[in-house]
């Protein structure tokens, strides 16, 4: 209903005003009104005292519901105060879309503080990690300046590509001359491969080394037959072997001989 406003006339008692009945009518009219929308009304929870909105059913919600598109604006000059609040906590939105205040994330407009450190005592350029017990930490042995990581006392873009990068004895990372790796061969002392299922020298005519500890030996876990010759029926040894095995053993040269399998 728009506001009904009383006609008081032109001037005092000249009688074109509304009459007293019409006047109060309207009068009823507009507290009628004014009781619906408001707390004042029967039934309704909300009242209106000095600046504040109060809800005076017990554990009642005050929505603010704008329609279609319309925003909440809060029009403050200066800002928002929350009475029930942890000191300089951040504030974030929990799974119920409730405001929460977290006390191991704190902010008092000068330091940042994750659990027990502050931003601020973090060194610039370290790498910074969640210790065990939740506490933010910068680790001295790793930095990033933003376009170099380093760790320890060797910078990333130091190590010579394919090297593989191991622990020194200092505890500092460094890369090894004698093992390499591109993807798909690894490579020991520049001589040794191993790539897939084959293990190859890498320079010509080089020999590759089993040279067990103390009395251990070589083992070969491969087929076995019991029988010889290319065509797999002679139980003896055949005269003439189809080919010569050579090997080294402990510095001396032998062959072995080899036959067809059957």
């Amino acid at each position: 209903m728009a506001q009904q406003s009383i006609n008081i006339g032109a001037a005092a008692n000249d009688g074109s005003g509304d009459p007293l009945r019409t006047a109060f009518d309207k009068i009823n009219d507009n507290f009628s009104e004014l009781y619906t929308v408001s707390g004042a009304g029967p039934g309704n929870n909300l009242a209106l005292s000095g600046n504040s909105i109060i809800s005076e059913n017990s554990s009642g919600d005050i929505i603010l519901d704008p329609n279609g598109t319309g925003r909440v604006v809060v029009a403050t000059a200066s800002e928002l105060r929350f009475t029930d609040h942890v000191d300089n906590a951040v504030a974030y939105v929990d799974a119920d879309g409730d405001i929460q205040f977290s006390s191991s994330l704190t902010f008092d407009g000068t330091d940042l503080v994750a659990g027990s450190a502050k931003v601020s005592d973090l060194t610039s350029g370290r790498i910074t990690y969640a210790s065990t017990a939740g506490a933010l930490v910068d680790n001295a042995n790793l930095t990033f300046d933003g376009s170099t990581l380093t760790a320890a006392s060797i910078v990333a873009s130091d190590i010579t590509d394919n090297r593989v990068v191991f622990g020194g004895t200092a505890g500092l990372l460094e890369d090894s001359a004698n093992l390499t790796f591109d993807g798909t061969t690894l490579t020991v002392g520049g001589q040794l491969s191993f790539n897939d299922n084959r293990i190859s020298t890498i320079n010509s005519n080089e020999n590759i080394d089993l040279d067990p500890s103390g009395t251990g030996t070589v083992n070969f876990a491969v087929p076995t037959q019991t029988t010889v010759g290319s065509a797999g029926g002679a139980s003896n040894v055949p005269a003439a072997p189809t080919v010569y095995v050579k090997i080294c053993v402990s510095g001396v040269e032998y062959v072995i001989p080899a036959f067809a399998v059957s």
